[in-house]
């Protein structure tokens, strides 16, 4: 069942990148139009990220975004309520209340951890005076280690696309990082990895390397609001949404 899925979302992540960087079928936005898919998402985790890996960027000031996701983990379904909010341009934080978490007892048993996670971003594009350098952050998912805290840090960088314009058109990014966990085995070990971008008009194709698995997902916008979340994580299926709100 891994092998296959981990099979099956390599090549759809091929063909998709292929479709997307031939321009041919599909209208894209300029960058100061951003369209919601193409701007930061949360992961279903609470921070901004693609599935289960974070990204360098940072939540809008005053943005608050809710998800709920269903997931299969250790042989258990598990469900996720997570929230994010931007506190500033450059920091942000987020909760996650997370279902059957196998606890290390000497009996297994399952019990529902609340984490809570913090992230800041670092602006080495001032810092070196560089405009194009990609954007840095570092974060700690659990802070309080009720399921294992991870420290990490992450670089992200869009890629311009040049559709029949004069100036190219950031619609994708790549992320990288390195996390590194209190605890093993953890969901975020090591160097992680990932990519994003605009499949088609109001949907966001992601697809990441968490250290262990290769994840993947697709979000599509009936509303500016809302997000319809599909894909693979951990080698099963997982499904939900997420809605965001400014005040």
């Amino acid at each position: 069942m891994r092998y296959t899925a981990t099979v099956a979302l390599t090549v759809s992540l091929i063909v998709m990148i292929a479709v997307t960087c031939s321009g041919q079928g599909f209208m894209y936005t300029p960058w100061e139009e951003a369209t919601p898919e193409s701007e930061a998402t949360p992961s279903w985790y609470g921070y901004t990220g693609l599935v289960r890996t974070p990204t360098a960027l940072i939540s809008t000031p005053q943005k608050i975004t809710g998800s709920v996701h269903q997931v299969e983990f250790d042989g258990e379904d598990r469900r996720v309520y997570a929230v994010t909010v931007g506190l500033m341009p450059t920091l942000e934080i987020g909760a996650a209340r997370i279902e059957n978490v196998l606890q290390d007892t000497p009996i297994p048993t399952y019990a529902t951890e609340t984490v809570v996670n913090v992230k800041y971003e670092a602006n080495i594009g001032g810092l070196f005076n560089n405009p194009v350098a990609p954007k840095m952050a570092i974060g700690i998912f659990d802070i309080s280690d009720q399921m294992n805290r991870t420290n990490y840090l992450v670089l992200s960088r869009s890629i311009g696309l040049t559709q029949g314009s004069a100036s190219p058109l950031p619609q994708a990014s790549v992320h990288i990082g390195y996390a590194s966990a209190e605890r093993e085995p953890a969901a975020l070990d090591g160097i992680f990895g990932g990519i994003d971008f605009v499949a088609v008009q109001d949907t966001l194709a992601q697809i990441e390397y968490d250290g262990e698995d290769i994840n993947g997902a697709l979000r599509y916008y009936p509303a500016p609001w809302i997000s319809l979340d599909a894909g693979i994580v951990n080698s099963e299926f997982g499904y939900g949404f997420t809605i965001n709100s400014g005040f």
